[in-house]
């Protein structure tokens, strides 16, 4: 279930977990649309109120108003604080086909936002936090995915070299299957990483996006 190819900095549980989102974007029709940092706010604040809860009525809340607002200041969400017990597991967040809803993600130093229909969680029926969030970028051509990732050096603090590096392989040879890990950025005051599932023989291409502590 890991990837056969991986370079540059990465943390292993990505490896570990990628394939398990593939399999449910899979499943769940992996309706996204292409969406990237460009949207990323340096200095956003938010009060604790406006954050989304994630128990049955706030997940209700997220698809009706399609907005997802995430506290990540303390490197991770207490699920006190977002309705849960500690003994849950986070939902999936998955919007109906067809429909996408905004990603907040609110750090020390700036919100992220980002359109998707699938957002996830890792926790344990032991931790009272939920550590990471993961969602999905797609595009359906090789420009937009390199302007997604260029716009994430920018945007996110990722290593300029090892995007570049990857891209520079890509626009050479834009039929190529790549699994490739950018590591990570904490320009917002959090940790954003891009696992990238590059394959040219198909339409959509997958980012996955992981936001963790800063280390």
């Amino acid at each position: 279930m890991t990837p056969k190819q991986r370079k540059g900095p990465w943390h292993g549980r990505v490896a570990v977990l990628a394939a398990t989102l593939l399999i449910a974007c899979t499943l769940a029709g992996c309706g996204f649309t292409v969406s990237g940092p460009k949207n990323a706010t340096q200095g956003s604040t938010m009060e604790t109120t406006e954050f989304s809860r994630l128990d049955d009525a706030g997940v209700a809340q997220i698809l009706a108003s399609k907005s997802m607002r995430l506290d990540f200041r303390q490197g991770t969400i207490p699920k006190a604080e977002v309705g849960l017990p500690d003994s849950a597991y986070a939902p999936d967040v998955v919007a109906p086909t067809g429909d996408k809803f905004t990603l907040s993600v609110t750090g020390g130093s700036g919100t992220l936002n980002a359109q998707t229909d699938h957002v996830r969680f890792t926790t344990t029926d032991t931790s009272p936090d939920l550590d990471l969030v993961y969602y999905f970028l797609t595009t359906e051509s090789l420009d937009q995915y390199v302007q997604l990732v260029r716009d994430a050096v920018t945007d996110y603090g990722l290593n300029a070299d090892a995007a570049n590096r990857w891209i520079d392989g890509a626009l050479k040879d834009p039929g190529k299957k790549s699994n490739y890990s950018l590591g990570d950025g904490n320009k917002l005051g959090f940790n954003v990483g891009y696992d990238l599932r590059y394959d040219g023989s198909k339409k959509t291409q997958v980012i996955i996006v992981t936001v963790s502590a800063a280390s």
